[in-house]
């Protein structure tokens, strides 16, 4: 629980900074064509995975995960959902506050530091669970699934998007990768991605059926040049809140996704499962 919470004290420290890379949307962008900019294609992402169930002004959605709050803020305006944010971060959940106070949206969406494996709420007390790139951060996602399963009301769903590794990616090619690895640990926090047929397995294990899941990899593809080109022309606003050696190792991981993703050792999931 402890380095799950060190990852949380990761993000306070690199939040400000990473407005300047990602935008307002701390997540990958789907993009439909070569003309979508990353605001448009972080968009797409949360459209596409929205798409999977019928989401309407009585939805009760719990996004784990809420990053800055953007996709809970987007969830409200284009369904009229109820969305309650969590996060381990304060400082993301500090800022996504922020955005609300005093707004229209006080009484329909709000933000708290909380665990997604233990988040306190009681059950059935969701329609829906939003998990889009947190689920990485678990490193026991059998514990995630159950409290997501606990949580819903029957017939409800698990909305999840990540990174994931393919089988190829075995311990061999780890180890020869392992300086390229360890910068992305330093970079992104220290998480534990599995297989799209471990997160099935996983998702079966905790009661959840009709699971479907769909590859987007190369739809988000482009994200990573997005980033990359980013960073060169917001560097004199990235070098106030991060030191240079910080914005350099991101600019190394982001190439050395560019290649796992490249050599098909990682993918991008969309995951629908229902209780």
């Amino acid at each position: 629980m402890k380095k799950y919470f060190d990852i949380g004290r990761h993000y306070d420290s690199i939040t400000e900074g990473w407005k300047y890379i990602f935008g307002d949307n701390f997540h990958f962008g789907y993009f439909k064509t070569p003309d979508d900019n990353l605001n448009k294609a972080t968009d797409n992402l949360i459209d596409e995975l929205s798409s999977f169930c019928k989401l309407v002004q009585e939805t009760k959605i719990l996004d784990a995960g809420c990053g800055l709050g953007a996709p809970a803020i987007y969830l409200h305006d284009k369904f009229g959902s109820d969305v309650t944010g969590i996060s381990i971060s304060k400082k993301g959940v500090d800022l996504a506050n922020s955005r609300i106070e005093g707004s229209r949206y006080k009484d329909k969406v709000r933000f708290m530091v909380a665990d997604m494996i233990a988040t306190g709420f009681a059950d059935k007390s969701f329609d829906v669970i939003w998990v889009m790139e947190s689920s990485h951060l678990i490193k026991n996602k059998a514990l995630l699934f159950d409290e997501c399963y606990r949580l819903l009301k029957p017939g409800g769903y698990i909305l999840l998007s990540d990174v994931m590794t393919n089988k190829k990616f075995n311990l061999i090619i780890k180890l020869n990768f392992l300086f390229q690895i360890i910068n992305l640990i330093k970079t992104f926090g220290k998480g534990n991605t599995e297989t799209p047929e471990r997160y099935t397995e996983l998702l079966c294990q905790s009661g959840f059926k009709n699971i479907f899941s769909k590859n987007i990899s190369n739809q988000v593809g482009p994200t990573l040049n997005c980033w990359r080109k980013n960073i060169t022309e917001n560097r004199s606003n990235l070098i106030r809140v991060l030191d240079e050696r910080g914005i350099k190792r991101f600019e190394k991981s982001v190439e050395t996704l560019k290649y796992f993703f490249k050599k098909d050792f990682n993918c991008y999931y969309l995951f629908v499962a229902e209780k």
